[in-house]
């Protein structure tokens, strides 16, 4: 799987943005030089300082603009503290081959020649290619007059660039934030009392999250299915592992919960195919899913009180080396109704603990989360 694969894809999968809050707390500190060749405007900004008005552009990824890696910049940077943001902003793609300089004038002139509601646009652009990686993080933030106050860019050779080693695009959303929050004075995005705003709420929206209706009433019917799971019956459906459906996860599952007592499980020879478009945020992947196995069962009722799907983003690195992005399961009354939707990733202590790397490992995790919701 490359680390720059940050969509599903028909043969590999890749999970950029699971839990936003935390994954990369551990990596979030100050950072440790500051962007050399301050431009004239940098004082204005720096005065500005939070309470600049910022449109946040499609980030550039590969050479292409991405508006999902752009609202993770602009999420970032509301949660360090900025509330005059925008992310309703055209599209820009720099110059083939252009360097910082080359590209911070162009981006200067495209914002003079469509000039924002905000009185600053910042743009980042994250080089490298499939096989290597990524090689070069770079941002640049104009007025609205399309003059240059900020720009930098990080690369291998850089210290904050080797201390957080961007493989993911979310990691170089990172290395944007953290080189501008000594600029804007921003505080930690990834702490506990980040500031949530519109970005926030826009993210949220996107994210396929149900109303909290529906969630109190999944938290009702969980505490039920833990009443019930000694003595009620599960089906478990083939699992989507990688590129295919695996009936072997199927029995190893069904194994497991009947030794450990946990319910009574049985394999589905066959069960639903679902296809899940992809998307950065895990979130909209997993609920996503969750939408189309609950159609599923309301169209195929079976006579078991619960029913289990499974999902396991499974790929391959840059290298050929087996990676797994995340594990995400849900299960359902015979009804069709929600009990539980559950995902793990590299953000999560259970995955940690398993640290999965094969569809047998996958089993196995979801087996030890399906025990801690029956017991």
């Amino acid at each position: 799987m490359s680390p720059l694969n940050k969509l599903r894809m028909p043969a590999c999968v890749l999970v950029v943005m699971g839990a936003i809050i935390g994954c990369v707390r551990a990596q979030s500190t100050h950072v440790q030089n500051a962007p050399p060749d301050d431009p004239p405007g940098l004082q204005a900004l720096k005065a500005a300082g939070r309470d600049a008005s910022l449109s946040v552009y499609s980030a550039g990824l590969i050479g292409k603009p991405m508006r999902q890696v752009g609202d993770v910049v602009a999420l970032m940077l509301e949660r360090g503290g900025m509330k005059n943001l925008e992310i309703d902003a055209p599209e820009f793609t720099p110059p083939d081959k252009a360097n910082l300089t080359q590209m911070a004038a162009a981006f200067g002139d495209f914002v003079r020649a469509n000039p924002p509601a905000t009185d600053y646009a910042l743009f980042a652009d994250f080089k490298g290619s499939h096989a290597k990686g990524f090689e070069e993080v770079r941002a640049v933030i104009v007025n609205r007059k399309g003059e240059v106050a900020w720009q930098d860019a990080q690369t291998r050779k850089d210290s904050d660039f080797r201390r957080i080693k961007p493989k993911e695009p979310m990691q170089c959303c990172l290395l944007v934030v953290e080189r501008l929050r000594p600029v804007l004075g921003l505080t930690d995005p990834h702490g506990d009392s980040a500031h949530e705003g519109k970005i926030a709420r826009h993210w949220a929206e996107r994210s396929g999250l149900p109303e909290k209706a529906e969630q109190e009433a999944m938290q009702a019917r969980r505490v039920d299915f833990k009443k019930a799971a000694a003595t009620a019956s599960l089906v478990i459906y083939p699992v989507h592992a990688g590129d295919a459906l695996s009936r072997e996860s199927a029995a190893d599952l069904a194994k497991w919960i009947n030794d450990d007592k946990l319910m009574n499980a049985v394999a589905s020879a066959e069960g639903p195919q679902l296809t899940v478009k992809g998307n950065m945020n895990e979130q909209r992947v997993l609920w996503d899913m969750a939408r189309g196995f609950r159609e599923y069962v309301k169209a195929h009722r079976t006579d078991s009180d619960y029913v289990l799907y499974a999902d396991y983003l499974m790929g391959k690195d840059a290298s050929g080396k087996a990676v797994v992005g995340g594990v995400h399961f849900v299960v359902c009354d015979r009804e069709g109704q929600w009990v539980i939707v559950d995902f793990q990733n590299n953000h999560h202590a259970d995955f940690k603990a398993i640290n999965p790397r094969s569809r047998e490992d996958c089993d196995r995790l979801v087996a030890k989360r399906l025990k801690g919701f029956c017991r």
